[in-house]
């Protein structure tokens, strides 16, 4: 017997909501109309897709060292095709030859061969086949889109952007787009993909522990003409590297492109967690009876960030190391310490670690 799904009052409110939103020619929440100055890098993006944006803070020297692996794996399977192609085109030409009715070294004389000399010769050849098909259709075009696709590719990306501490990332939707995130009556975050697709997508802790190129999965792919000109735009001072924060992207049929700046919210989130992980790390410390190890904590990073210049990485590491040296002298494990709190990012000093 087939159960019927039971539809509650507030599910059919929900739909008609959605419904009064996608008549009324307003924007579905969360996405708002995007900003006129924006038009530069939305005319350089695909109206079928969605996109997400965010700023790569990955060290440089850290980004060099992931891209040199497919390099490495691309070059390698040119040499390999390269050399594939060197081998069998020879004995392709002789096979050709041989269907032509001309005499060549793959002429087979069936009178004198055995049936297994046959089937061997079969077997044999049709493997070639095989791998060859195989080397084409699937093998080929990796580097194929590596070096040469247009209007961008890996190599195009690099060549012009280089390797920087601040990189522009620009993921696109793969097999599906704005058709299912803003067509019909489920549009914006009522639609299935925004929790499906969009949401793990945008995940802080995911953004943190992955570069840009390693973020290319079977949901999201990578639009590597959209970051060149995303940098170019910097570059001629018509956009900031600002206007890239963590954003979505997405075109609707009536209102045009909207977005919706994840990055504001990520902010007002962060403020508060970094509140609580003070008040946390502070709770500890005077529950060991260290309580004025917290206090040196912040008279050493009020001294260090008032000093002239700017507080850089270089300044933040001798800072922790004066923290971590006042620790010790009071018998505080600090690394043992920061781990239970969750690490040092948002700690006093280190709110960009």
């Amino acid at each position: 017997m087939t159960r019927v799904k039971r539809i509650s009052k507030q599910d059919v409110d929900k739909y008609e909501a959605a419904k009064a939103r996608s008549q009324s020619g307003k924007p579905p929440p969360p996405f708002v109309e995007t900003p006129p100055r924006l038009e530069a890098f939305t005319d350089t993006l695909d109206i079928t897709h969605v996109y997400i944006t965010h700023v790569d803070r990955f060290p440089a020297a850290f980004k060099q060292r992931i891209f040199t692996v497919p390099v490495i794996l691309n070059v390698a399977i040119v040499l390999f095709l390269v050399w594939r192609g060197w081998y069998i085109v020879p004995t392709y030409m002789a096979m050709l030859s041989s269907i032509l009715g001309y005499i060549s070294s793959a002429n087979v004389d069936t009178a004198s061969s055995t049936y297994k000399q046959l089937a061997w010769i079969g077997l044999k050849r049709g493997l070639n086949f095989m791998l060859d098909f195989v080397l084409l259709t699937v093998i080929l075009p990796w580097p194929i889109s590596f070096f040469l696709e247009q209007p961008g590719n890996p190599t195009s990306w690099r060549f012009n952007v280089g390797f920087q501490n601040e990189e522009i990332v620009v993921r696109e939707s793969r097999k599906w787009g704005t058709e299912e995130l803003m067509r019909g009556v489920k549009t914006g975050e009522d639609s299935p993909f925004f929790k499906t697709r969009i949401m793990p997508a945008i995940d802080k802790r995911y953004i943190r522990e992955k570069t840009g190129y390693m973020m290319m999965d079977k949901n999201w792919d990578l639009d590597f003409y959209a970051m060149t000109q995303a940098h170019k735009l910097i570059k001629e001072k018509k956009l900031q590297t600002n206007d890239f924060e963590k954003t979505i992207w997405a075109h609707h049929a009536t209102l045009g492109w909207l977005y919706w700046p994840v990055y504001k919210m990520d902010e007002v989130g962060a403020e508060e967690e970094q509140r609580k992980k003070i008040v946390e790390l502070k709770d500890k410390l005077t529950a060991m009876g260290k309580e004025s190890l917290f206090f040196r904590w912040i008279e050493i990073v009020q001294y260090e960030t008032s000093r002239p210049g700017e507080f850089s990485v270089q300044r933040q590491n001798e800072t922790l190391a004066k923290v971590k040296a006042a620790f010790d002298e009071q018998g505080v494990n600090f690394e043992e310490l920061i781990k239970e709190v969750g690490g040092l990012e948002g700690t006093p000093g280190m709110e960009g670690r």
